[in-house]
């Protein structure tokens, strides 16, 4: 067998076993309990932080709120001294199957989101519970309010929403392909789908499962969708992994200075360069001057196929998108993705499959949508915006495997 014939090969075996699994929602569960990680520690977006003077100042936030959360400090420099003191291991959250948002910190008391593949079920993924509009997290804002939101959401609605899904899973694909099928692209708009997994979970319910500020949660939060939905594609990508000689990708994501992705054939390192900021069309000063480099572990969403990469199917996001390219003189990748993916049958114009290989032969990275945050860490989400991934990671990924399938 020629070598190129075995490459192509190898992608399309990882993408099969990307496309063959069945992610769903069966349960919540914290940190602690599902994770094989001891001690103190904190999870974050996009490639490892190898250099702690180097997290930016929306994540920094958001771990110091985690270490409130957890009680392991009473105050701010307490918080801030204990971070810095090393005492608290960081880890890439992709590393350890989770996938978490913006800059978004997971620490072992969260609940998690935990998703399991019905065709292979001890492969499971995580995520946070989506937090809803207000003083969340993930947009890396300091404030009692934010930790009060996440007590509420960790201690309050979580141990509902259990009670609720152990009466039966939610398959995530159905919700995606249906969601996609009127206009969500599952990244930067996920009301559609936010709002069937609302009325899944209501179902469920009955008159019972939710009080009522849990009910009105739900209802409202058009973003609630968006981690199920990050974590039901990590499950994917986990599916895909430890393919030899694959380029397909299986982690992605920014840190907010790094962007960086894995592929099949190499789980667990990483490919990293410099993570710029989203661009905003139609952005004033403001945004300009203070947006952040890209950060989120929700870029895998879009290397599977959904954000930007699903403009086909999003009108709006289509339109937005547009819009960036013309303004900021950039092409996109309408090649990059090939596969049509078997489990989303209603949106029909879906693909997926992102490797290495097709990315360095079209000289395009995959386009992903992303939130802007303030790089002050003061104002939260400033826009939303669109990443245009840069070649390097994936030419390194490449190069990396091509040596290593040479003869000695």
């Amino acid at each position: 067998m020629n070598l190129a014939l075995r490459r192509h090969l190898a992608d399309s075996m990882a993408v099969d076993a990307m496309i063959g699994s069945r992610p769903r929602w069966t349960t919540i569960a914290s940190a602690r309990a599902v994770l094989s990680l001891e001690g103190r520690y904190l999870l974050h977006a996009g490639p490892p932080i190898t250099e702690r003077s180097l997290i930016s100042l929306p994540q920094k936030n958001s771990m110091l709120m985690a270490i409130l959360f957890e009680e392991w400090a009473t105050d701010r420099q307490g918080a801030e001294e204990l971070l810095m003191s090393g005492k608290v291991a960081l880890y890439a959250a992709q590393d350890h199957g989770c996938a978490v948002p913006l800059a978004d910190a997971l620490s072992p008391s969260m609940q998690l989101l935990v998703i399991e593949d019905g065709s292979c079920p001890s492969r499971k993924s995580f995520s946070t519970i989506n937090g809803g509009d207000g003083p969340v997290m993930r947009v890396g804002q300091y404030s009692e309010n934010v930790l009060e939101r996440l007590r509420w959401i960790n201690q309050h609605l979580a141990p509902q929403l259990q009670t609720v899904i152990a009466r039966s899973p939610i398959d995530l694909l159905s919700i995606a392909d249906a969601a996609l099928a009127v206009g969500d692209d599952c990244h930067g708009r996920t009301q559609q789908g936010s709002q069937l997994i609302a009325q899944a979970l209501l179902l469920r319910a009955g008159s019972d499962g939710f009080d009522d500020e849990a009910r009105r949660f739900l209802e409202q939060s058009a973003a609630f969708f968006l981690n199920l939905w990050m974590a039901a594609v990590k499950c994917c990508f986990l599916a895909a992994e430890e393919v030899p000689g694959s380029s397909v990708v299986t982690a992605i994501g920014g840190n907010g200075r790094q962007f960086g992705i894995q592929i099949s054939a190499m789980p667990g390192r990483w490919f990293v360069t410099a993570g710029d900021a989203p661009l905003v069309p139609g952005a004033d000063e403001q945004v300009r001057q203070r947006a952040l480099g890209a950060i989120g572990d929700s870029a895998i969403v879009d290397a599977f196929g959904s954000g930007a990469m699903a403009c086909d199917l999003a009108p709006l996001t289509a339109e937005r998108l547009a819009k960036t390219c013309s303004e900021y003189g950039r092409a996109f990748p309408s090649k990059l993705l090939q596969y049509p993916h078997p489990q989303l049958l209603k949106s029909q114009a879906y693909r997926t499959g992102l490797d290495a290989r097709q990315a360095c032969r079209l000289e395009l990275g995959p386009v992903i949508s992303l939130g802007v945050l303030d790089k002050q860490g003061l104002l939260g989400r400033l826009d939303g915006g669109f990443f245009f991934s840069p070649l390097k990671p994936f030419q390194a990924a490449l190069e990396a495997l091509e040596a290593a399938d040479a003869p000695a």
